[in-house]
Parts: C-alpha cells; structure tokens; sequence
C-alpha cells in the first residue's frame, strides 16, 4: 500500500492510497509516478509519496494485485 497526495492545482493537492505489486520499496514507489504521471498528467516531482507499507495477503483488495502476487481469491 502506497499512501501519499499529489498536486492537482495551484492550491489542491488530491490524497491517495493505491495497492500495487512490487519487489521493492523503489520499484512500487516508481509504479506509483508512473501510474499518477499517465493517469492525472502529474510531473514526477509534483507527487509525494507519504508512506509505503507491506500488505498481508488477506489484506489485498486489489483483484489485479492479488493475481499478481498469487494471493488466492
């Protein structure tokens, strides 16, 4: 789980929590910026990750990310 804000105007910045699979803390944390940057059009250095925290496999919620780290359903 990555938790963190990104800056959507001059004064708003939009919060996030967004479930991801990767290998490392640096590999979701670049998954994330490239998820953000594509979806939102948001400049790298405008996104603020906050936190970044391991999940259990009974904690997912994420479809996607439970078949990606063979979590049963």
């Amino acid at each position: 789980m990555v938790t963190g804000k990104f800056k959507v105007s001059d004064r708003q910045w939009q919060s996030f929590n967004i479930e991801v699979a990767s290998a490392s803390e640096d590999g979701a944390a670049e998954k994330i910026r490239t998820l953000l940057g594509s979806r939102h059009r948001v400049p790298r250095r405008l996104i603020t990750i906050e936190r970044i925290a391991e999940l259990e496999e009974g904690s997912i919620e994420d479809n996607v990310v439970k078949y990606q780290v063979g979590a049963k359903a």
